[in-house]
């Protein structure tokens, strides 16, 4: 929870100052301002709040960001060098801390990140319905399609997966659903964000071995899982797709093109029948459009 690991002044600003439901990120850099970003939109976070000029905003220090971390870790940085080593931190409301500083690497091995020098605190939000303009295209009475939400970073692809998965829930559509929450973005460290009532979520597992160990033991409908990569997670949607589970899925891309020109793209593009392209034009969330197996599109919204 942030309040575990922020100053407890800035705490305060982020929480009574400004509408703490719309912020999506805090980055605190070493002698630099603290800048948030406010539905989609970066400022520099004063004592009063929101502000626009530099002059008037708060300054990050090496111990503030250190500080943050430590607190993060409950004090013992040894007990989260995994987490370092990848990069982030993840709180147990959900909030992922990026970290930067300097990797210390050996015979080409990480080995951990030390010398702190910024960090990004990404926000959760549960936002009701916003997956419900789309989601008649992606399930109808034939079941659900497998489905790949396209977006950038911060576009809302999270926010998009889960509310998906509670509209299930809120119909009543009984479909055993297996959340693979890779990085506790989805459901929270200890769940506790909403993902209704027919889900069950295997946290920090990577997708290789979610995928494999949670068909064999959960039978699931749907697997719902964040961020494809790299050639491991190709082969664990593959993998379940010819098991006859469906799939929720999200991919980095900033719209159709960049998603074509992926690599192994064209190992995973047989097994998806819907796209829904997000963006940030009108805030995180926004739907660009959603389309079919041959990207023909379905729906647009302006």
């Amino acid at each position: 929870m942030l309040k575990d690991v922020l100053d407890e002044n800035i705490y305060n600003i982020i929480t009574t100052k400004f509408n703490y439901g719309y912020l999506n990120e805090i980055r605190l850099r070493v002698d630099k301002p603290i800048v948030v970003f406010v539905k989609g939109q970066a400022y520099f976070l004063g004592n009063n709040g929101l502000v626009t000029a530099e002059e008037n905003a708060i300054i990050a220090s090496k111990q503030m960001v250190e500080d943050v971390i430590f607190r993060a870790s409950e004090f013992s940085i040894y007990s989260i060098n995994e987490e370092l080593k990848r990069g982030y931190i993840v709180l147990k409301g959900g909030e992922r801390l990026g970290i930067c500083g300097t990797l210390v690497c050996e015979k080409g091995d990480i080995k951990t990140l030390n010398n702190f020098t910024s960090i990004n605190i990404r926000i959760p939000h549960e936002i009701k319905n916003c997956s419900l303009d789309a989601f008649s295209f992606l399930v109808d009475s034939e079941g659900m399609k497998n489905t790949l939400i396209i977006s950038p970073p911060g576009a809302g692809k999270t926010t998009f997966i889960r509310d998906f998965v509670n509209q299930l829930s809120i119909r009543n559509l009984s479909y055993n659903v297996l959340i693979i929450d890779e990085r506790g973005e989805i459901a929270g460290d200890n769940n506790e964000l909403s993902t209704g009532k027919f889900a069950d979520v295997l946290s920090f597992s990577d997708k290789h071995n979610g995928f494999m160990q949670g068909i064999r033991a959960m039978n699931p409908h749907i697997i719902v899982t964040d961020e494809i990569g790299g050639e491991e997670d190709i082969k664990a949607v593959k993998y379940a797709g010819n098991c006859g589970v469906k799939i929720l899925a999200t991919i980095h891309a900033g719209n159709l093109e960049e998603l074509k020109a992926k690599d192994g793209w064209n190992d995973l593009k047989s097994t998806f029948e819907r796209y829904v392209v997000l963006s940030k034009r009108n805030g995180p969330g926004t739907i660009e459009g959603v389309y079919n197996e041959n990207f023909s599109r379905l729906a647009v919204w302006r």
